[in-house]
């Protein structure tokens, strides 16, 4: 049986090429996939402290649920913080407060460019010993 090695070296040069081709493909793909990704991600809480809970309210074993509403501006600060609902009222809204102001959060980002996020709510439980 005889080979032309002419005709078998040019299959693997194509099989090379077209090896080539799929991966700067695979590559591209990748790449574009990682850029959608950056260009689109959601608000993300990134640091800030739990609510503290006050000692007095504590040892008497009261507890107690806040809700506060706030925006987060394109830079990730809470803004426009506001305590919209409490029970029992005006005991944890000093405590609840102080902790969502400490909030920083990783912007959310919509074809690349940061927002802000307006209208959030967050319901902070302190649980009676």
């Amino acid at each position: 049986m005889r080979i032309d090695y002419k005709v078998y070296e040019g299959l693997g040069a194509l099989r090379r090429n077209a090896a080539l081709s799929v991966g700067l493909f695979v590559i591209s793909f990748l790449s574009s996939c990682a850029s959608q990704v950056a260009s689109n991600q959601p608000l993300q809480l990134v640091s800030g402290s739990a609510p503290v809970y006050p000692a007095r309210l504590k040892s008497e074993g009261v507890g107690g649920l806040v809700t506060v509403a706030y925006d987060v501006s394109d830079e990730g600060k809470v803004e426009n913080l506001r305590v919209i609902r409490s029970e029992p009222p005006g005991l944890f809204d000093a405590a609840a407060s102080q902790a969502v102001a400490s909030w920083q959060f990783k912007p959310q980002i919509r074809n690349g460019i940061a927002e802000p996020v307006l209208g959030l709510t967050s319901k902070l439980e302190f649980r009676a010993p």
